[in-house]
């Protein structure tokens, strides 16, 4: 593999054809990130700075570049055997929304698309302060998906906002360069399990061989699937919501502070602000959900071939010699180049770990 150094939007500028390992963790609901050792070699020092891009061959085409990695760090150490190495970490083209927050009260209310859409075009794209705007950064095309939501926000990181929300629907969300421009984008994965007949099921097990190893963990540590979420006002005049239907033993309950959302001073009739006081209270449900996950290393050119048969955010079928079943999704996919070889080590996570 080789990786190549993109000078930002002024595409490639330098190859990296040698290297020691690298490691590049492409995330479905995250912002990625990377690792990359190089011996340090004045050359490497020169043109591996701080802020330029790296992107590999496989992730090349006419004038597009996918799973983008932005140097943000260096570092130069001194190995007796090896000599001097450089090491440069950092993250996907995603990180650039953690640059911006959402700088006024926005009320988001109807289709969660639209409302990113939304948040990403008056705080990145067009925003009233043009020293806060981004050039070059545009919206793919609308995908329509139908989910839905009310919630009001100020002051969110919009990197973080977005991995929480799009997570509690499902959806993931993507930063790549297109003609010379940054396009944001969302995507829903593929069902490839046994629950649908419209695509060819994709199991991972040992007994089809293309499972080396796995992981299956499961933690109710901090979990939480009810809520008693509390909004503006005193006492008895307070308003309140509940959310999470479990009952008995299966319920487990939490208090949520939404003191913060406003109906700004009754602007907003109750039924939506009651509805954006529920939508707050599942997204902080969403993050004390249950850790149900299996991590795997996968055959790479077996069974299925990544990007061809099977691709990051897609539902599959995961079984391992345990008897575990389980509808997982593929969240995140790892791929570790050394001298030893390569690997791909996909974590499928269960995909329903935000329903309450």
């Amino acid at each position: 593999m080789d990786l190549y150094i993109l000078d930002g939007l002024n595409g490639v500028s330098d190859v990296i054809d040698t290297f020691q390992s690298v490691i590049w963790n492409m995330q479905f609901f995250g912002s990625n990130d990377f690792e990359l050792v190089v011996p340090g070699t004045a050359k490497n020092i020169q043109r591996l700075q701080v802020n330029k891009c790296l992107v590999r061959d496989a992730d090349m085409s006419a004038n597009e570049y996918h799973n983008v990695m932005l140097i943000e760090s260096r570092e130069l150490s001194f190995d007796i055997d090896k000599g001097w190495i450089l090491t440069v970490r950092g993250g996907g083209l995603k990180r650039i929304l953690a640059r911006r927050v959402v700088w006024t009260q926005t009320n988001l209310t109807g289709l969660v698309e639209t409302g990113i859409r939304q948040v990403i075009t008056d705080n990145v794209i067009n925003p009233s302060d043009t020293n806060r705007k981004i050039d070059n950064f545009t919206l793919d095309s609308v995908q329509g998906f139908t989910d839905t939501f009310d919630v009001q926000l100020l002051g969110e990181n919009i990197a973080e906002w977005l991995e929480s929300t799009c997570k509690l629907y499902g959806i993931g969300w993507d930063v790549y360069i297109k003609n010379a421009q940054y396009v944001f984008t969302l995507k829903k994965g593929t069902d490839r399990t046994y629950d649908q007949n419209e695509n060819v099921p994709v199991v991972f097990s040992p007994e089809f061989d293309n499972l080396i190893s796995s992981t299956y963990t499961y933690n109710l540590e901090n979990y939480s699937n009810a809520a008693l979420v509390a909004g503006e006002g005193e006492g008895t005049a307070q308003k309140v919501a509940n959310v999470g239907t479990a009952a008995g033993l299966d319920r487990y309950e939490s208090y949520i502070d939404a003191n913060g959302v406003s109906s700004n001073g009754e602007i907003i009739t109750l039924e939506t602000y009651m509805k954006m006081l529920e939508d707050y209270g599942l997204e902080q449900l969403a993050n004390s959900a249950f850790n149900e996950k299996f991590e795997g290393n996968v055959i790479p050119n077996g069974m299925y071939n990544l990007n061809e048969d099977y691709f990051l955010g897609d539902l599959v079928q995961i079984e391992n010699e345990n008897g575990i079943s389980a509808v997982s999704r593929i969240n995140e996919i790892i791929y570790s180049e050394d001298e030893n070889g390569w690997s791909l080590i996909p974590t499928f996570s269960d995909w329903e770990e935000s329903e309450v």
